[in-house]
């Protein structure tokens, strides 16, 4: 495949299992692969052009190590912010995934298909509403979401 063509999401299904899932790796991958870590350029250039499996760049050490080390740093960026900043992420967020889901129908829709329904907030343990919460966006201590210090205070 090393050919200067890139991956497709239907090659990313062995690890994404769905088409959704698949798409939204191959946006992370091109995101990876122009951000400020060389190690993640370097795995996702290396998987976008197939180079290297999704399976080989996930269980590779240090490629993990770099991504476990940029999510913590965007979880402590997070908890340091103010609500008024959390609030203001969960809207840019907000109307970055809508623009996202808008570029993505008008690539992914054949002029004969139906358009696909549009997407409900989530429900259930992960919806954040009163105190802090944007929408449902993201889990516990997600994107405009308080966290509780719990018994031990914060991280």
């Amino acid at each position: 495949m090393p050919d200067g063509r890139e991956v497709d999401q239907a090659e990313l299904l062995g690890v994404a299992k769905d088409e959704e899932r698949a798409r939204s790796l191959l946006r992370a991958l091109r995101t990876l692969s122009t951000g400020p870590d060389p190690k993640l350029r370097e795995m996702a250039g290396g998987v976008l052009r197939g180079d290297l499996t999704a399976e080989q760049a996930f269980t590779d050490p240090e490629y993990t190590a770099a991504l476990f080390s940029g999510a913590d740093k965007i979880r402590r960026a997070g908890e340091l912010r103010t609500e008024a900043e959390a609030r203001e992420a969960g809207e840019r967020f907000g109307a970055w995934q809508e623009a996202r889901d808008t570029e993505d129908e008008g690539e992914n829709q054949s002029p004969d298909q139906e358009p696909r329904p549009t997407p409900q907030p989530p429900s259930g343990p992960w919806r954040q509403s009163g105190t802090g919460g944007v929408g449902g966006v993201g889990g516990p201590g997600g994107l405009g979401a308080s966290r509780s210090p719990g018994p031990f205070g914060h991280r």
